[in-house]
């Protein structure tokens, strides 16, 4: 999900593990970890289009990175507290997790100016904190925890980040190196304010009070407790609009290989299903407040045949055709250009009949040994601005 809200998850679960031992610093270490996975963005300076796509939610999203990550957060961590010798190995962690931030600003802005100028005043105002407290006497009360406890602690902040986006459509590998599945739930969208705002609201009520405080247990437990309900009435709707996708496709009276469906951006109300039959795909959406009870359906066809057999030999369509877990449509422009329509995602303008407003596009040159090359991904459609486009999403969520 979005980095505030695994922000919020991880802070969270840092306070449940050790919070009466080490007060807020449990939600600061823990918001830390619960952010860490997603700095694989990192990487997309470093890689192709194509792998920067396949290397997100990877290998820094799986148990092995969660358990080795934990064994050394627990070991260095709690170095930055109590005696003196500390402190250049304190000063030099410090130092790479300020890089790592500053680097992660600048990669989640796609490395423009904005984000390289956001990247270096975060990372700038960050070192300025740390270089005044290490100017000083440099003692911090140890709080007296073990290292198997904050390991412990590191295990639960970060292993929970890839869980939670296990329930999103964009899919995690938890299984790497092993396996490449990508896990993926399909229950809730990757930002969703309901989810989120209810758990930040009672977590910054429990940062006011006393780390011994049962008051403070309290309120984080019940922001805890709003959003794991949430997330099982998101469960409950998906079981719901299964039914209502799997009635309206019978109704239409088409043949189909399996379905999915999935909830669009920032709510859990209107919802995006797909079938697929043997030469195309039957799209189409529900929202609960629509006046009908099925799904308003139409049919897209896959135009797979335009890239012919590199599908199964290319690789970057075998890879393409991997992240989409085979939900895409293939439109050819010309000899030499292409675009790959993931329709997993569905639409910027939340209808059914228009494949060039699909979120997830990328467009692919074809060179002249007869290689696919993606672009940066992914293009997004721009004839609108975000008011419109918002707008569009609360009237359909309306059944408008």
């Amino acid at each position: 999900m979005d980095s505030l809200t695994q922000m919020v998850l991880g802070a969270a679960v840092g306070e449940a593990v050790l919070g009466k031992k080490l007060g807020n610093r449990a939600m600061v270490w823990g918001g830390i970890a619960g952010t860490i996975p997603d700095l694989d963005v990192i990487a997309n300076s470093f890689l192709s289009p194509i792998d920067a796509l396949a290397f997100h939610r990877g290998i820094t999203h799986s148990f092995v990175f969660v358990i080795l990550t934990a064994l050394l957060l627990g070991r260095i961590v709690p170095m930055q507290y109590g005696w003196k010798h500390h402190k250049t190995l304190a000063i030099a962690s410090w130092s790479l997790l300020v890089a790592g931030i500053g680097l992660g600003i600048a990669a989640l802005a796609g490395f423009n100016w904005q984000g390289i100028a956001a990247g270096l005043m975060v990372a700038t105002l960050l070192a300025g904190i740390i270089r005044k407290r290490y100017n000083s006497d440099f003692y911090v009360a140890d709080p007296a925890v073990s290292v198997r406890e904050w390991t412990v602690f590191f295990w639960w902040t970060l292993v929970t980040h890839p869980l939670l986006d296990c329930f999103t459509t964009y899919g995690t590998q938890m299984l790497l190196p092993f396996s490449d599945y990508r896990i993926s739930f399909n229950n809730i969208a990757v930002a969703d304010p309901f989810y989120t705002l209810p758990f930040l609201t009672f977590l910054i009520a429990a940062a006011f009070k006393v780390s011994d405080s049962r008051l403070r247990s309290r309120l984080n437990w019940i922001g805890i407790g709003i959003s794991s309900a949430y997330m099982l009435l998101t469960i409950t709707n998906k079981q719901i609009v299964n039914y209502k996708m799997e009635q309206s496709l019978n109704q239409m009276g088409e043949s189909y290989k399996r379905y999915m469906t999935t909830p669009t951006i920032l709510n859990n109300i209107l919802w995006a299903g797909i079938a697929e039959t043997d030469t195309s795909f039957i799209y189409g959406q529900y929202s609960f407040f629509d006046r009908s009870n099925t799904f308003t359906l139409s049919e897209i066809s896959k135009n797979h045949d335009v890239v012919g057999k590199s599908l199964d030999s290319d690789y970057t369509l075998k890879t393409l055709n991997w992240f989409s877990n085979g939900y895409f449509r293939m439109v050819k422009d010309s000899e030499s250009q292409f675009r790959f329509f993931d329709l997993r995602f569905g639409g910027f303008r939340f209808k059914s009949d228009n494949e060039d407003q699909f979120v997830f596009s990328f467009t692919l040159l074809k060179n002249a040994e007869g290689q696919f090359i993606m672009q940066k991904p992914p293009t997004r459609p721009r004839n609108g601005d975000a008011g419109e486009m918002f707008s569009a999403l609360i009237n359909r969520i309306k059944g408008i």
